[in-house]
């Protein structure tokens, strides 16, 4: 015999399913990404005992100049060089000390006095460090990470260099060993007097034992320095970085040089750890973009994706409106790289103005802060409109992805809410994040740097485009993934999206790049629409009229 289900039961199964959809829909993972993004310190190594470079003068500028107390631990048996002594005459005073027993002879709290307010420690060695000094060394570790977290400036000349990365890798009577080191250069394995023919397969065996590692190989007569997340080359030489091979990647190397002029291209002689270290990570995930992704849809809410330039003529007002109006509670999310925002933005005023329940400026540079702090989410948790400001948006990306701030913005839209954004405030809602490289905003695919927060899926969006020229950018992008909708917008051009379709508003065009259409030489490999027309995300297709406005 069957029983009836009561109505209140079916309602309650179906809100529990849905529940259960969406809470499935939010699939990106916090604790797979880089919680801590740079260090907040200056860390350089010099692959030469000797000064390479001229590093004695930025590591006494980083130390605070003739104000710079200095620590030098001398590693070579008491041989420090007098003339590296002499290059530090200038700092406010410089104490060497031989790494021997004597040194630690005083135990935790003779240590810390040793290290108390330094700014400024210089490690040197001429040999490698035997046992002991070894192990001194790792006694040592907090004392000397500690003057890097309080902003201060840790080098390291010689091969007690190799001591600054996360791991060291050996290959002892055919045994790989990996010990933990310094870590002052996070997720790396440094090699010092590094030469292609002949290290090259001893750092790969390291990248081998320790894939989610990048690999940094510097010449002789050649250092680098590590401040924030930023790594720039000094010396004679080169610095090579390498990341391990996978089944769909292959190996990658980059060498970087010295900047030699104001024209040197910042590809060349820059190299952003943090990005490195993200695509170290994406090499043992699955593929992204995946082969198929799911359709362009907005289950519910809807999306304002604005090219950049000033916003089309009364936008911001329905943006507002259709968060609420007067019962609105919006959320700015600046795009900066600064660990504090304090200035109030325009448009927090401007939506004072216009009367709104509530307007909050939301900013943190902190992962983990985005992640468990209740207190800084709750604006969040309330709101009905996000909007996202302009800048590069891979500071977006590094603040909220995969975070409960991130999880926290899809539920605004899933509750039928708005999120808006302009220039990087457009890239950062789509699927595929373009042009995103923390070097510069040259090319439009950045390796580490691939994952938008997702708000429409499927599709890779671009802006300032016609504006920029950066149609052939685009085409690029189509190209390496044909499964991706590509959309460049213009700028003071606007795509408004609800459901699968988008609804163009503005002066200029914008421009969706189709791989499921033939590409016919010799014409345009894309289609653009202007202010009124509305474009099927899903099925590729301009919506006819009639079928617009019902």
């Amino acid at each position: 015999m069957r029983y009836p289900i009561p109505h209140i039961f079916l309602m309650l199964l179906t809100f529990l399913s849905c529940g259960q959809i969406w809470a499935q829909s939010f699939d990106e993972d916090f604790s797979i990404w880089p919680r801590d993004l740079k260090i907040n310190g200056t860390v350089c190594v010099s692959s030469d005992p000797n000064l390479a470079g001229g590093l004695n003068e930025l590591f006494l500028n980083a130390a605070g100049g003739d104000q710079a107390r200095i620590l030098v631990l001398d590693f070579a048996d008491g041989d420090f060089d007098s003339e590296l002594t002499s290059a530090f005459e200038s700092a406010g005073s410089i104490d060497v000390k031989k790494v021997d027993q004597d040194l630690i002879s005083g135990g935790e709290e003779s240590i810390a006095q040793i290290f108390v307010d330094l700014k400024g420690v210089w490690l040197y060695s001429a040999v490698q460090l035997d046992k002991k000094q070894t192990k001194i060394l790792d006694l040592l570790k907090d004392s000397i990470v500690g003057v890097v977290n309080r902003r201060g400036v840790v080098c390291a000349s010689g091969p007690v260099a190799t001591r600054l990365g996360r791991y060291k890798h050996e290959t002892m009577m055919g045994m790989s060993l990996v010990s933990d080191e310094l870590g002052l250069i996070p997720d790396a394995v440094v090699y010092t007097q590094y030469n292609d023919a002949v290290n090259r397969n001893d750092l790969l065996s390291s990248l081998a034992a320790n894939p989610n590692l990048v690999g940094i190989g510097v010449q002789p007569g050649t250092a680098f320095i590590l401040n924030g997340r930023k790594i720039r080359v000094y010396g004679q030489g080169q610095t090579t970085f390498a990341l391990m091979a996978n089944e769909q990647q292959p190996l990658r190397i980059q060498h970087v040089k010295r900047a030699t002029s104001g024209n040197s291209s910042p590809y060349e002689t820059i190299v952003d750890l943090t990005a490195w270290r993200r695509d170290a990570i994406e090499r043992r995930l699955k593929p992204f973009p995946p082969a198929n992704p799911p359709q362009p849809f907005v289950e519910n809410g809807t999306l304002f994706i604005v090219g950049g330039g000033a916003l089309p003529e009364g936008l911001m007002k329905r943006f507002v409106e259709m968060a609420g109006g007067e019962k609105a509670k919006l959320i700015y999310v600046p795009c900066s790289e600064r660990d504090e925002v304090t200035r109030l933005s325009g448009l927090i005023k401007e939506w004072e103005q216009m009367g709104v329940a509530s307007a909050t400026l939301f900013h943190t540079k902190d992962r983990g802060k985005a992640n468990t702090d209740d207190e800084f989410l709750k604006p969040l948790a309330e709101a009905n409109g996000i909007w996202f400001g302009g800048g590069r948006q891979w500071n977006f990306a590094d603040s909220y992805y995969g975070t409960k701030a991130h999880r926290l913005m899809k539920e605004v839209l899933h509750r039928g809410g708005v999120i808006g954004g302009s220039s990087a405030g457009a890239s950062i809602q789509a699927d595929y994040l373009a042009r995103a490289n923390p070097v510069a905003n040259f090319d439009i695919m950045a390796p580490g740097y691939e994952r938008g927060l997702g708000f429409l899926k499927g599709v890779a969006i671009d802006q300032h485009f016609s504006q920029r020229g950066r149609q052939k950018d685009m085409t690029q992008l189509a190209n390496r993934y044909p499964q991706l909708l590509g959309i460049g917008i213009d700028e003071g051009t606007a795509l408004i999206v609800q459901k699968s379709v988008g609804k163009i508003v503005g002066a200029g065009k914008v421009h969706f790049y189709d791989r499921t259409r033939p590409v016919v030489p010799g014409e345009s490999d894309y289609l653009a629409f202007g202010d009124g027309a509305s474009f099927d995300l899903a099925n590729r297709t301009l919506v006819e009229e009639t079928e617009a406005e019902s």
